[in-house]
């Protein structure tokens, strides 16, 4: 099959024909229509955060069409149309029980991530009980970035407990703050979208954010109190993860709010103690999201209100381009690498 191969930290991706995969007992073989590139995967090739051994096959938001499965599978069949949870867990520990499988004592490993080949190849390999119906209503490339993005939006959403009646600041608006807007909107809360363009702004608008400021043009805390009538937001979904917006999002929240890590980067943040205990702040951490976030996501895109949170397409063989538009920051939403018949 052909896939997009990183040989070495810090170099190209390789375009190269490597052996198919082949089904085990309980396996299923996925042949990939699209798969969204996430800022993990830059990370991955610039050798921080995640380190699988190399050479290696990355793509960890993958869709496709059933093309095999083992003889233990009962629930798939070849050409049904699929995604997956890209978690190899073990199903019976503490948090697979209590919808914490990201944190699995027993995890072997992540789809596109570590130790098994993900969807920058033509076919990709999982388990049956990670893996889902796509609805024939949804698009292969939406399909495709609920396997991270969607399901990471979600899972964030429910670890700040956003509800009915309260208001959320969203930080950024590529893929997965993206997403995050729009499922605070289907949870029923008011949402406020910060940005660092007029173009985003309006993008921000179009998926649902009720306000949408721009952090170069306008204090943001100061605009939020305004918004808010002094009492600041309730929670904070931050898809940065920098000093700047950390801080940005501990001054925007109410007392007892909840500042959510979606996003982050390699800088550190020095967090204010005295400040979090006397107002009752919380900061929650987030990781992707389980099988039953993956579930919630696959209903959430399959529903009419639902705007593609996919904006830019590339051709596997395109993967440099795709990497290096990421990087420079001006693609609007998700960008997706598509494999043709």
């Amino acid at each position: 099959m052909k896939a997009a191969v990183l040989h070495k930290i810090g170099e190209a991706l390789r375009i190269e024909n490597v052996r198919d995969p082949k089904a085990g007992p309980d396996e299923v073989i996925v042949r990939t229509k699209a798969c969204g590139i996430c800022g993990t995967d830059l990370h991955i090739r610039d050798g921080w955060g995640y380190k699988p051994d190399l050479p290696f096959i990355m793509g960890h938001e993958p869709a496709g069409i059933v093309v095999d499965a083992g003889e233990q599978i009962t629930k798939f069949k070849p050409g049904d149309r699929v995604v997956p949870n890209i978690f190899f867990t073990c199903g019976h520990c503490f948090y697979c029980r209590t919808n914490r499988e990201t944190q699995c004592v027993n995890l072997e490993g992540i789809l596109g991530v570590l130790k098994f080949p993900g969807g920058y190849g033509e076919f990709f390999k999982v388990r049956e009980r990670q893996l889902f119906h796509l609805p024939d209503a949804v698009s292969f490339s939406e399909g495709a970035v609920i396997a991270d993005a969607v399901v990471t939006a979600v899972h964030a959403v429910r670890r700040g407990r956003v509800a009915p009646g309260e208001t959320a600041m969203v930080i950024s608006v590529g893929g997965c703050s993206a997403a995050a807007i729009q499922v605070c909107k289907a949870y029923g809360a008011k949402v406020i979208s910060v940005v660092r363009s007029a173009e985003k702004q309006e993008r921000a608008l179009r998926l649902g954010a009720d306000e949408a400021l721009d952090s170069r043009q306008t204090s943001i805390p100061s605009a939020v109190r305004e918004l808010t009538g002094g009492l600041g937001v309730q929670c904070v979904i931050d898809g940065v993860g920098d000093a700047d917006t950390l801080q940005t999002g501990m001054e925007c929240l109410c007392h007892g709010g909840r500042l959510v890590i979606l996003g982050y980067t390699q800088e550190r943040y020095a967090l204010d103690p005295r400040k979090t205990a006397v107002q009752e702040l919380e900061i929650l951490g987030t990781r992707s999201g389980g099988r039953d976030d993956t579930a919630e996501s696959i209903r959430l895109v399959g529903s009419d209100t639902w705007v593609p949170v996919v904006t830019d397409f590339f051709g596997i063989e395109q993967v440099e381009e795709a990497h290096a538009l990421m990087r420079q920051g001006k693609n609007l939403g998700r960008i997706v690498l598509t494999f043709g018949d």
